[in-house]
């Protein structure tokens, strides 16, 4: 059975006016998305403002949804930077904190060629892979 399926939906990631995650929002938003019967939760890709956090922020918000999720409901985070070094980072402190999966896409301020896309995909998916191993 797939890990994967059926209905994900992606929470807002609440902050404050300094760009601080509001953790006990941002758990209780989850804990409702959870109750209404989703498949999978998303978090800091294609909604709110996740862009703008720095690392640790995201690392924040990351930790607070696998504690408040408590692993009911796999929880699927957004890896996503206009650098790949910096989505590589992302994805490892993603799969570190618990995350059951990853979304990566790519940001850019200008287009990017297929093979930009296809080379920072694959260096990403590289950088998850060893660290799952390890």
């Amino acid at each position: 059975m797939s890990l994967f399926r059926g209905l994900s939906a992606f929470s807002l990631t609440p902050t404050d006016a300094e760009g601080r995650v509001q953790v006990e929002t941002l758990a209780a938003l989850l804990r409702r998305i959870e109750g209404a019967g989703v498949d999978s939760i998303g978090l800091l890709g294609s909604t709110g403002g996740y862009a703008y956090l720095t690392r640790a922020e995201r690392q924040r918000a990351v930790r607070a949804a696998v504690e408040s999720l408590h692993g009911t409901v796999p929880l699927i985070v957004g890896v996503g930077a206009l650098r790949t070094d910096e989505a590589k980072a992302l994805a490892r402190d993603a799969q570190e904190a618990g995350a059951d999966g990853l979304l990566l896409a790519p940001m850019s301020y200008t287009p990017l060629t297929e093979e930009e896309v296809f080379r920072h995909t694959v260096e990403v998916a590289e950088t998850n892979s060893s660290s799952a191993r390890n």
